[in-house]
This record gives structure tokens, C-alpha cells and sequence, in this order.
């Protein structure tokens, strides 16, 4: 249960406490210790924020760290920003432990959105944030399913073709689709979203969309060109089917390509050379 009180803001900013020791910073958000927001995060650092946070939000009422806020603002940031995906596309590291990098992070980002969604109230009472982190999940989606094609083209032939391997890239196509269908659904909720929010929230999507898209099945991008079409001419906000209107045309270029590139014969491989097993010719 959360408690009703809330805690003034001038303490709440002692509490938010920056100590350098010589180590490495330490950071405490209203008496829990929080990552350090100078730096990239990984998973462990997530897995920290989400464990703060979630005690901060049992205990105090709209407590957690605010889009825009003053104080509270360059924690979000940190949260969604994009120099966090920078250890996962350094091709210097190995692909494979990036690969479970970008995994692990997307499951965290879907926990902290539990913790800032609330569906049983009638508005959401972190609504831009909400919807910025469902955006920026959009991103590390796109960047695991990179990983994982890339992942995929190291293998054999023979590993390719195997049950779980083909399972594993079917349940990453899967997740990608379920995620994307989602981000559209949040455009209708109206009355559990401020305008504004949503307004951001589609120009968002605007950008993070195409990356992904590119990578689900023909008939998932053909349903979901056919919700955007209908939002870009639906939806009761002029600036979210403006947004829709301009993300329709680079999607229907990205399906056209994508089928033209099915579309062409597969050529065929050459033949490898008949290993040469004669004796060399003796020196002259």
C-alpha cells in the first residue's frame, strides 16, 4: 500500500544526495542508492534503479523521477539515454555477450515501465514518462533483434536449420511485433493520457518505428501499415495523425523494398573447387 504523504520537495532535494568518494560517485534518490547517472548503464545498473525505485514507490506518492523535472530530470534521462546503447554496438566486444546485454536490458526497461504504468487509474499519473520509456524500449528492441541476425549470420548452415535456434529467432520476431502493436495501442488511450504526451509520444514513434519494422514478418507489417493509415486519418488529435500521416509513407518505401528484395531470384552459388590431391610437378 502506498503511503498518502508526501514529502516536501526541499528535503526531498537533501535527500537527493551526490557524494564523490574516491572510488566512483554514489548517488542516493530520497535515501536509495541509485546507479551513477554520469555514465552509460547496463543491465546491472537497471536492475539497481528498478530496486530504488520500487521502494521509493511503495513509500511515497508520485515520488519517482519526472520526465522534466528539476531535480529529478537527469535521472530520466539517464534512463532513456541513447549513449546506454553504446556498449551494445561496439563491435570490438564480443556479439554474442552483447547480444545478452541488449536482452537483459529490454527485460529491465519492461519492469521499470510496470513501475510507471498504472492502468487502474483513470489518468496516468506518469504519463510522459510512461510513454518515453515504451519509445525507448521501441530502440532496444531494434538493436537486440540487430544483434541477433548478426548473431545469426556466424552460424553454420547446419546450425542455422537447427529446432532451437529457428525457435529462438521466431520468439525474437514475436516479442518485436507484440512491442510495436503496443506502442500504437497507447495512441488511443485519450482519456488515460494527456494530449501532450501523446502528441510527443507519436512524433517518437515516428523516428523509433522504421528501425524496427524492417525486421518483423510481411503480413505483421502489412497490419500494422494498416493501423498507422488508419490513426494518421482517425485519430482525434491533428497532431498525432500528422505524425502518423508522415511515418506512413517511409514504412510503405521500407515494405516495398523488403518485397523486392524477396522478390529477386535467389542466385546460384558457385561451386566449390575439386581439392587437388595430384602430386606437384616436379621442379625444373
Amino acid at each position: 500500500m502506498k503511503l498518502s504523504r508526501r514529502l516536501p520537495w526541499p528535503l526531498a532535494i537533501l535527500l537527493l544526495v551526490l557524494a564523490l568518494p574516491a572510488s566512483a560517485a554514489e548517488l542516493f534518490y530520497l535515501g536509495q542508492k541509485i546507479p551513477d547517472i554520469q555514465r552509460p548503464w547496463n543491465s546491472h545498473d537497471y536492475q539497481q534503479l528498478i530496486e530504488a525505485l520500487d521502494k521509493v514507490d511503495r513509500t511515497q506518492v508520485n515520488a519517482l523521477p519526472r520526465r522534466s523535472g528539476e531535480f529529478t530530470g537527469p535521472i530520466y534521462t539517464r534512463m532513456v539515454s541513447e549513449e546506454n546503447f553504446k556498449p551494445q554496438l561496439n563491435i570490438y566486444a564480443p556479439l554474442e555477450l552483447r547480444q545478452n546485454e541488449a536482452r537483459e536490458v529490454l527485460f529491465r526497461l519492461k519492469e521499470l515501465m510496470r513501475l510507471y504504468f498504472d492502468f487502474k487509474a483513470a489518468q496516468q499519473p506518469y504519463g510522459a514518462e510512461a510513454l518515453g520509456l515504451m519509445s525507448y524500449s521501441m530502440r532496444q528492441q531494434a538493436i537486440l533483434f540487430t544483434l541477433t541476425v548478426e548473431f545469426w549470420m556466424t552460424l553454420s548452415e547446419s546450425e542455422q536449420s537447427k529446432p532451437v535456434r529457428l525457435q529462438g529467432l521466431q520468439e525474437t520476431k514475436e516479442a518485436a511485433a507484440m512491442l510495436t502493436s503496443s506502442a500504437l495501442d497507447y495512441l488511443g488511450l485519450t482519456r488515460q493520457f494527456n494530449r501532450e504526451d501523446l502528441v510527443l509520444y507519436a512524433a517518437e514513434l515516428g523516428k523509433q518505428m522504421p528501425e524496427l519494422f524492417i525486421h518483423l514478418r510481411s503480413d505483421v507489417r502489412a497490419q500494422l501499415m494498416a493501423r498507422v493509415g488508419e490513426l494518421a486519418e482517425k485519430h482525434p488529435y491533428v497532431e498525432v495523425r500528422s505524425s502518423m500521416a508522415d511515418l506512413l509513407p517511409v514504412l510503405a518505401a521500407i515494405q516495398q523494398d523488403v518485397e523486392q528484395q524477396l522478390a529477386k531470384p535467389v542466385p546460384a552459388g558457385k561451386p566449390k573447387p575439386a581439392l587437388d590431391l595430384s602430386a606437384p610437378a616436379p621442379l625444373q
